[in-house]
C-alpha cells in the first residue's frame, strides 16, 4: 500500500467512525447499512458543501490532514478508491462532483473533480447500494444533485 492510499484509508476510516455516544456494539450488518446510508465529511465538523469550497484550492498531497481533504492527481485518487475500496465512478452532478461506490464493499465517496486534473476526496460513507438513485447520496451529504 502506497502512502497515497494509506492516507486515502486512514481518512476514511476515521471518517467512517461510530458518532460518539454510540457504543462499539452497535455495529450494523451490511443490509442494515443498505438501508440506512451514512456520511461524513473529509474534515470533522465541515458540512461537505464547505469542503468542497475548501478544496478547488488546496495544493496536491499524497497525505490527509485533519483539517483538510485529501487533493491529488486524479489518477492517483482513482486507484486508491478502486484498489483500497472496490469503487466505481457512479455518477457526476450537475456542478463537478462525483460519486464513487461499491456494492461489494458497501462505501461510498464524494469526489470533487478540478479541472486542473486534480481530485479531492470531500466526504465518504457507507451503506452504498446499486438499488439507491445516485441522487440521494448527493442530498444525503448536503450536495444537493
Amino acid at each position: 500500500m502506497t502512502l497515497t492510499r494509506k492516507a486515502l484509508a486512514a481518512s476514511l476510516v476515521a471518517m467512517m467512525a461510530l458518532p460518539a455516544g454510540q457504543a462499539a456494539s452497535a455495529t450494523l450488518t451490511r443490509e442494515e447499512n443498505a438501508a440506512s446510508p451514512r456520511g461524513w465529511s473529509a474534515v470533522a465538523g465541515m458540512a461537505p458543501e464547505a469542503v468542497r469550497e475548501m478544496a478547488r484550492s488546496l495544493p496536491v498531497s499524497p497525505d490527509a490532514a485533519p483539517d483538510r481533504p485529501w487533493c491529488d492527481r486524479d489518477a492517483e485518487v482513482e486507484a486508491a478508491l478502486r484498489q483500497e475500496f472496490g469503487e466505481e465512478k457512479i455518477a457526476t452532478n450537475a456542478q463537478d462532483t462525483a460519486l464513487w461506490g461499491s456494492e461489494l464493499m458497501g462505501t461510498w465517496t464524494m469526489v470533487l473533480e478540478r479541472p486542473d486534473a486534480t481530485s479531492c476526496v470531500i466526504a465518504s460513507g457507507i451503506g452504498f447500494s446499486d438499488g439507491e438513485s445516485p441522487q440521494a447520496y448527493f442530498v444525503k451529504v448536503g450536495l444537493g444533485g
